[in-house]
This record gives structure tokens, C-alpha cells and sequence, in this order.
């Protein structure tokens, strides 16, 4: 099977390097699209009918342009042709990274898992928090550092 429309999902981590280079062996020789994504958490709380910003607007702003720089920066050191990089804002990476499979409708996720310890490994990982909600093939890279 060939796939036509992949999504790398990416935390612009130091080790996401890995996770994009896996994602490019997976496009070589086809012709399908690909589609990068980087999910930040909501910087705001509801509480009601209060919304609390966590950090200053502005400073929102910065952080959302950093990010997209950042990822442009992954996709260059690959060279990587993206048909589309996303910086995505949600109350969760996972529901992030969902919502917007459910728009692109991917038939292949790239996604990165960190080792997990300690408290941390309660939490969970992204990837496999995702894997019951997207209905394609989902190719998880082993990360080595623990989280």
C-alpha cells in the first residue's frame, strides 16, 4: 500500500529530528502529500464564564511565531517539502492532533513516543492516547531519553 496523504505530528523537541527522518523514508519515492503538525496547549482557563490567561496575549503571539519558525527550521535541516505546517492551538496535544486528522483525514501519522518514568509514566503518552481516535495506519518512532 502506498500512502497519499501523510501527517508528521511533531513537539520541536531536540530528538523530533528522528521522528521527521523516519517520515521522510516513508515519502520517498511517492507522490503522496505531506502535512506537519505542532500542537500548543490553550494558553488560557475557563472557569465558568471567566477566561484566565495562563501567560500575556502578546507573549501568545511570540510563542506561536517561535513555533513555526522552529518547525520551518526541522523541515529545512530534512529537506522536507511540506504541502502544509500547522501550528495548532488546543485545550490538549491529543485532542489537537485528533481534531485535526479528522479534517485532513491522513492515512499514515508519524508520531514520536518518549520513554516514560516515574510519575510521568501515569500520564501517558501522546501517541498512545491518540491511537484509539484516528482511523489510519499510525507509525510511532521509539525516542530514547525518558520524559
Amino acid at each position: 500500500m502506498r500512502y497519499k496523504n501523510v501527517l508528521l505530528v511533531t513537539d520541536l523537541r531536540e530528538d523530533s529530528d528522528i521522528v521527521a527522518s523516519r517520515a521522510k523514508c516513508m515519502l520517498e519515492g511517492t507522490d503522496a502529500k505531506l502535512r506537519v503538525l505542532h500542537v500548543m496547549e490553550e494558553t488560557v482557563l475557563t472557569a465558568g464564564y471567566e477566561i484566565v490567561p495562563i501567560i500575556p496575549i502578546s507573549n501568545e503571539d511570540e510563542i506561536i511565531s517561535g513555533a513555526r519558525e522552529k518547525l520551518q527550521q526541522l523541515l529545512a535541516r530534512h529537506k522536507i517539502v511540506a504541502d502544509d505546517a500547522h501550528v495548532e492551538t488546543a485545550l490538549s496535544t491529543r485532542r489537537g492532533i485528533l481534531d485535526y486528522c479528522e479534517k485532513i483525514k491522513p492515512d499514515l501519522v508519524v508520531i514520536g513516543r518518549h520513554v516514560r518514568t516515574g510519575l510521568a509514566s501515569l500520564l501517558g503518552a501522546t501517541a498512545d492516547d491518540i491511537l484509539p481516535g484516528v482511523n489510519c495506519d499510525v507509525l510511532v518512532v521509539k525516542l530514547g531519553e525518558p520524559v
